[in-house]
């Protein structure tokens, strides 16, 4: 009798150290799969792809807006202000921020960009260290000259939404 409890006092256990060891090797798998790697920002990576440039009237600085694949995530846009000399580096090195939209460049060193917070919500939200509250801000030495703010509305940007996913 005293075997027949060992037997099944180890069976008990081993099939709980099976399931353990299961759930640990789905967990790391699903984890590595859904894990976002932050340095692939480069245009010669394949999960980056260049939806369009808008350049300044010398082709010497252009805005590139360009998707990132993030795995099971799905994609996230981008915008970065570069210089021929940036396109060899990492992209986000000078990453505009999404409420930051462009509109026209003026001159070489001079881009005119609408302040719309509403953007967020519409592309996700990410870290700059812009002081976005003045009306000029100087990125990769030009200056992004802000002509117009739009308040925030998250329920009329819901609204919008809703409107697409009907």
């Amino acid at each position: 009798m005293a075997t027949y409890k060992t037997s099944n006092s180890v069976a008990k256990h081993k099939t709980s150290l099976i399931t353990f060891l299961i759930l640990m090797t789905l967990g790391t798998l699903i984890f590595r799969a859904c894990r976002y790697y932050w340095s692939p920002h480069y245009i010669r990576n394949r999960a980056v792809e260049i939806d369009g440039k808008l350049y300044s009237p010398d082709s010497t600085a252009a805005v590139v807006f360009y998707t990132l694949d993030v795995g099971a995530r799905g994609t996230r846009s981008y915008k970065s202000l570069l210089k021929e000399k940036d396109y060899d580096n990492e992209l986000t090195a000078y990453n505009l921020p999404p409420e930051i939209v462009v509109e026209k460049w003026v001159d070489n060193k001079t881009l005119n960009v609408k302040y719309d917070p509403n953007e967020i919500y519409r592309l996700g939200g990410t870290h700059t260290d812009l002081d976005l509250t003045k009306d000029t801000v100087v990125v990769n030495d030009v200056f992004l000259v802000i002509k117009q703010r739009v308040k925030v509305n998250r329920d009329s940007v819901l609204h919008q939404n809703f409107g697409r996913y009907q």
